[in-house]
């Protein structure tokens, strides 16, 4: 059984509640844990945006959080930030709560042969097994590598393109009424494109940002900021705590931020 809890979701994770909070569910089976996983993965994007809903779910000494996006599952560790997100499967999600996927990690040093195999002339000492790659969300050290030098290129150049700039003008505020108009409006999330190695921005309003990069495999690369949001050269712009500088507001549906173009993700 797992202790399950849902934040900003309906019991039945069919949608998204802003501001409901935390509603813990009590214990659940493992099948009725997956159906339940199953239908958020399903969840409205526009109200998965807005609400931003989770599922958590504990297990002994296990914790893990659950997102979606685009009919995914991320699982997510509380416990380390620093550790990127992974696409699974419902199925996936109850084997790393139970061992299953961990034992299945860990094979055993030596394969013994059985009576049969030494009987037909097989060897009677334990064969050693040469490791080899195992299935599984967390196998992938080399993704994960190359995500670091992907992510060190980006804030190369994003430090390049502000020393060329030089120091930027200062951002004139916006007054309380624009900020109440402005920002509503701006919130939502903006891509460059869906295919690994594109990015994206998610606008959480309050002064709350995220970027990410799509990755092959696992969920996306994020890291969260701050930005300010107020006026330069007559253009709306938001002033994040990221290198790159300033992000440019186009138009209500495109922002343009370290030479790149990201545009409104729609919902259904």
């Amino acid at each position: 059984m797992f202790n399950v809890t849902v934040v900003n979701l309906t019991a039945d994770a069919r949608h998204a509640a802003i501001h409901s909070g935390p509603c813990p569910l009590g214990q659940l089976s493992a099948d009725e844990l997956v159906g339940l996983l199953q239908t958020f993965a399903e969840i409205d994007p526009v109200e998965n945006n807005d609400a931003d809903p989770e599922i958590r779910v504990e297990q002994r000494r296990q914790r893990f959080v659950i997102r979606t996006a685009q009919k995914k599952l991320f699982l997510h560790n509380p416990r380390d930030l620093n550790e990127p997100a992974y696409v699974v499967s419902a199925r996936e999600i109850i084997e790393e709560l139970d061992g299953t996927a961990a034992a299945r990690r860990t094979p055993p040093p030596f394969a013994y042969p059985t009576d049969a195999a030494q009987a037909s002339g097989g060897s009677a000492f334990p064969q050693e097994i040469a490791p080899t790659p195992l299935p599984g969300p967390r196998s992938r050290p080399i993704g994960l590598i190359a995500l670091v030098f992907v992510l060190a290129g980006y804030v190369a150049y994003a430090e390049l393109t502000r020393h060329r700039e030089g120091q930027a003008p200062a951002l004139t505020p916006l007054t309380a009424t624009e900020l109440a108009a402005e920002e509503p409006a701006l919130t939502g999330a903006y891509m460059t494109g869906a295919e690994p190695g594109q990015h994206g921005i998610v606008v959480l309003g309050s002064g709350k940002l995220e970027l990410f990069q799509v990755n092959a495999r696992g969920g996306p690369g994020t890291v969260h900021g701050t930005y300010q949001l107020g006026r330069k050269d007559g253009g709306l712009r938001l002033a994040t705590d990221q290198p790159g500088g300033m992000i440019a507001v186009s138009s209500r549906d495109t922002l343009e931020f370290c030479g790149e173009t990201y545009k409104r993700v729609r919902g259904r």
